[in-house]
Parts: C-alpha cells; sequence; structure tokens
C-alpha cells in the first residue's frame, strides 16, 4: 500500500501490510447467554413469588380445614421508596387448631405489594379489629392460615408481564446454545447485492454508531433492569428491618444487584466517552476502487493533549453464514489490516493528510447473501484512565474498473 504522510514531526510511517485472520471464536455465543440468563432468571424469581407460589397454595389448599379466629390486626401497610409508594394488606388474627392457640395468621398467600391502595382499604374494613372471622388451616403446618384462598388478582397481571423477561432470556440463552427452533432463527439473505459502482465524489465518512445512541441504549436499560430489582430489594432490605430476614432472597438477589451496579457504571462510561474528541474523516473519493489512489484528511475537533497515542487503521473482514447441523452460523475473519497513521504524540497533530491506494488484488466489498466483504477505516486513541477514543467509519471499496 502506498502512503504519503502529510503530518508535523511525531508521525511515523505505518507497518508494513499483512493478512491476519481472526478465528470465530466464543465469546459472543458466552455474553449473549450470560445476558440472556439474569432476564429469564429474573423473570422466573418475580413470576414465581407473585403468580405461580399463591396460585399452587390456593390449588393445594382445598382439603384445608376451617376454624373461627379472631382479628388482631387490620391496616393497609404503606411503603414509601425513591421508586413510589406501595401497599399491602396487613390482617393478622388468633385462632385455636389441634389444642393450641396461633396468633399470626395471614389474609391471603400474595407477597406481592402493588401502588394501589383503595381496594384493599375495602378488605380492611370487612375485617374490624376485634372481630370474628373464619380461617383455612394447613393441616400439615397449623401455623399457616389464611383468611382468603382466592387467587390474587395481581398475578393476572404478573403472569404476562414477567413472561416478556423470560422469553426474551430464554431466546438469548437458546441463541447462544444455537438451539433456537429454525423459524426463530434470522433468515440468511438469498439475494446479492452489487455494490454500487459509481464513483461519489469527495464527502466526509460517517461513523457506524454515535456515542449519544449507546448512552442513550445504556441509561434506557439499566433503568428497566434496576427498577425491577429494585422491588426484590425493597422486600429484603424490609425483611433485615423487621429482624425477618429470607436470606435465600437475599443471597439470590446479589448477582443482579451486581449487573445492575455494572449498568450503571456503563452508563457513565458512555457519558465520560462523549467528551472524547471527535475526528472527521474526508475522502477525495467516498467509493474508492481497488488499484487507484485515493486522499484521506482527517481532523480533530478539539486538541488532542489528553491522548496518549492515535491511530488510524484500514481493515477488511469477511463474513459468512452456513448451517452447521441445526444452527445457523456467521464467522467473521480479517483478512487485511494496516497502520496508516499512528503517533505517540498526538498533542502536536491535530490533523494531517494521507495519500491511500488499497492494493488490486484484495477483494472489493460485497454482499452475496451467505457472505459479505466489508471495509472500515478505524480511530482508535489510548486515553489514560478515562474511555479511549474508538470511531468505525464504514468504507465501500469498489471492484476494478473492468
Amino acid at each position: 500500500m502506498k502512503i504519503n504522510l502529510g503530518g508535523k514531526t511525531g508521525s511515523r510511517p505505518a507497518k508494513g501490510a499483512g493478512f491476519r485472520t481472526e478465528e470465530p471464536g466464543k465469546g459472543s455465543r458466552v455474553f449473549l447467554f450470560l445476558f440472556g440468563t439474569p432476564f429469564f432468571a429474573m423473570g422466573l424469581l418475580f413470576c414465581w413469588l407473585g403468580a405461580i407460589d399463591p396460585i399452587l397454595k390456593v390449588v393445594t389448599s382445598g382439603d384445608w380445614p376451617q376454624v373461627p379466629c379472631t382479628i388482631t390486626k387490620s391496616e393497609v401497610e404503606r411503603k414509601s421508596s425513591s421508586d413510589g409508594t406501595t401497599y399491602s394488606i396487613d390482617i393478622r388474627f388468633s385462632y385455636e387448631y389441634g389444642g393450641r392457640t396461633y396468633t399470626d395468621g395471614r389474609y391471603g398467600f400474595n407477597k406481592v405489594r402493588s401502588s394501589g391502595q383503595k381496594s384493599k382499604r375495602e378488605v380492611v374494613r370487612q375485617y374490624p379489629l376485634g372481630s370474628d372471622a373464619v380461617c383455612w388451616v394447613n393441616p400439615d403446618d397449623p401455623e399457616q392460615a389464611v383468611l382468603t384462598r382466592k387467587i390474587p388478582g395481581i398475578a393476572f397481571f404478573i403472569i404476562p408481564f414477567t413472561s416478556i423477561f423470560m422469553i426474551v432470556g430464554l431466546s438469548l440463552m437458546l441463541g447462544a446454545l444455537g438451539l433456537l427452533p429454525e423459524k426463530w432463527k434470522t433468515r440468511v439473505h438469498s439475494r446479492h447485492r452489487p455494490v454500487d459502482t459509481a464513483e461519489g465524489g469527495a464527502s466526509e465518512l460517517k461513523p457506524d454508531s454515535r456515542g449519544l445512541s449507546k448512552l442513550l441504549v445504556a441509561l434506557a436499560v439499566a433503568l428497566f433492569w434496576n427498577g425491577i430489582v429494585s422491588v426484590f430489594v425493597i422486600e429484603v432490605v424490609g425483611g433485615h428491618r423487621k429482624g425477618d430476614p429470607d436470606w435465600f432472597l437475599t443471597i439470590f438477589m446479589i448477582p443482579f444487584v451486581v449487573i445492575g451496579a455494572g449498568m450503571i457504571v456503563a452508563v457513565f462510561y458512555f457519558l465520560l466517552a462523549l467528551k472524547n474528541p471527535k475526528i472527521t474523516l474526508h475522502l477525495s473519493e467516498s467509493r474508492p476502487r481497488l488499484g487507484e489512489s485515493f486522499r484521506l484528511e482527517w481532523r480533530s475537533n478539539r486538541p488532542l493533549k489528553r491522548l496518549r497515542s492515535l491511530e488510524i487503521i484500514l481493515e477488511g473482514k469477511e463474513e459468512a453464514t452456513y448451517t452447521r447441523g441445526t444452527r445457523s452460523v456467521t464467522d467473521t475473519s480479517r483478512f487485511f489490516r494496516q497502520e496508516l497513521f499512528t503517533t505517540d504524540t498526538p498533542a502536536a497533530q491535530n490533523a494531517g493528510e494521507l495519500f491511500i491506494e488499497i492494493p488490486a488484488a484484495l477483494m472489493h466489498s460485497f454482499d452475496g447473501g451467505n457472505n459479505e466483504i466489508t471495509w472500515s477505516l478505524l480511530v482508535e486513541g489510548d486515553i489514560p484512565r478515562w474511555p479511549d477514543l474508538s470511531q468505525s467509519h464504514p468504507l465501500t471499496v469498489r471492484p476494478l474498473e473492468s
């Protein structure tokens, strides 16, 4: 590759070209599986506590005997937090069974708190303090008794809501393992899309992703995740404050809280990355042709004082999609990578100019459905104790002129 560096002192010429192939690893599948597991587990936990467990108890309590009881506490319990105020029915009663007196009966099987209070106050009014009522007692565990065996209404909301989490999480996990049904998989392109061979003229290359969009996505995911986790955290903290901690739930929630904290860190990471300098790339030909020389001008929108190094890299990759057994697999290999420009003193050079010629022997941009050739110009900068500068600019490379 022919390169003419039009820069100041402190820059050095690019290293020699070479072909390096990246073998597809399992990292992305492992990440997909680990990302999907908490979604499935969180949905399952919430569904179990708020719907499945109460419904199972309603079904299995059909043969519980009824005994008279006396209401010893009747009120709507209120809890406030940064996420708002939630309410629950707090009715206790005393009763006798098997010659013993018990004093800690509960209203029903529901363990989930919710924001509505009107319906809960109506229930409390039906059981005034000191009044007599009838309760159902578990003959195998007489300390467990309830005033109602109805399925909690919130269970019919929790089931479809948590199903979204479980379906998304399970789909990610099965996709990582290659076990999704064929009709669920992304269809392989069946049509070849040729590269536009028309000249594009001088233009500025646009990066394939924006820092702001990454920040917004990270923020949305963090708010969504931590909003759900906070429901269980409040329950855990409340149990510890009352002196009746649920250690299983406490231990179970630790990894989810850690993941939530990691998401918050990611939000701040992308927020800090927005403060990085932006390197703009201008090409004399926006769709260069193999074997033809074109000019690349680069410029930073602010001084590069914090950067320890800066590189501009030309990279070519091939993606191949094929079927392996019942799985659709996409392998990516890097067939070309060359440093066009690198410097250890970026503060002394905020702009520069390169003349580049992509070897005619290489493959042009191509999308054949199952196979795709992509080119890009990468801008990478090392910033100590700060998110590194990383930009990727897709580049269309046209074939040799026939």
